[in-house]
């Protein structure tokens, strides 16, 4: 597995893990993981408007470092392993910044 980041209008938004680029872009391309995206608010708002546009790319190595440090947090899991890079109302966000 890699780990990629979606980034959302430009913005890196989480990182998750995935086999390939292909994969990655195919699991932004889901609509049920839009529509769940979207029931997420940051500072009190939606996290994305109506036509946000969802990007998949190779995640950067701060980004691999904050989706390793939510891996050791995590229990096991069949789904998918997710970890957001910005502030999501009502979870708890580790921020990791580069050393």
């Amino acid at each position: 597995m890699k780990v990629f980041t979606l980034e959302i209008d430009g913005q890196p938004i989480m990182a998750f893990d995935a086999d390939s680029i292909e994969e990655a872009r195919g699991i932004c391309a889901l609509p049920e993981f839009r529509a769940d995206l979207g029931e997420l608010k940051r500072h009190g708002k939606p996290l994305f408007g109506d036509f946000a546009v969802f990007a998949a790319r190779e995640a950067t190595d701060v980004e691999i470092v904050a989706f390793n440090h939510a891996l050791t947090g995590a229990g096991p899991s069949d789904g998918p392993t997710m970890a957001f890079l910005v502030p999501i109302d009502g979870m708890v966000v580790t921020i990791v910044q580069p050393g």
